[in-house]
């Protein structure tokens, strides 16, 4: 009896170190660092669909995402894909400058505009695919210091709806 007690338990550890080790070799992988322009498959109500769903993850993480840029000079800023604030904080008045907008803008993303110092000309200009839309509030062709400016993007328009 007890040789058998012996021989179950040994071969009850032999199958328990096996399972570890073949567990072992399993490695989940692993994101060192995630860039503000990383997107992550979002799988709407956890169905694949055939239609896939991006976002970047300050958006999946709740946090506001924002950009701050110090342009010298008249300035080209592609917004950043999540962004909900585009900041810029010139040493002074800047002649010119562009927005373009994000590649990949969810249904209904809100980006706003706010520069620390008045922009005598600037341009707001839409992504491949997109168009910027004037029905409500008219085109933004310069900036006030300290003024929010925002768009809401619609993505049955594929259109940026000025808001205020």
């Amino acid at each position: 009896m007890k040789l058998m007690n012996k021989i179950l338990i040994g071969s009850l550890l032999g199958i328990a170190c096996l399972s570890g080790y073949a567990l072992a070799q399993y490695s989940i992988p692993q994101v060192t660092l995630v860039g503000p322009n990383d997107l992550f498959q979002d799988i709407v109500g956890g169905y694949p669909q055939a239609q896939s769903f991006y976002a970047p993850a300050k958006l999946i993480s709740g946090i506001e995402g924002y950009s701050l840029t110090v342009p010298t000079t008249g300035f080209s800023i592609t917004v950043p894909n999540g962004t909900k604030r585009e900041m810029i904080n010139p040493a002074g008045t800047l002649a010119t400058g562009t927005f373009t907008m994000m590649a990949n803008p969810g249904d209904g993303q809100v980006t706003c505009f706010i520069s620390s110092q008045t922009q005598t000309a600037v341009t707001i200009s839409a992504n491949t695919g997109q168009t910027i839309s004037t029905t409500f509030v008219g085109a933004l062709t310069a900036m006030t210091a300290d003024t929010n400016y925002c768009y809401i993007y619609s993505a049955s328009a594929s259109a940026w709806y000025r808001t205020s």
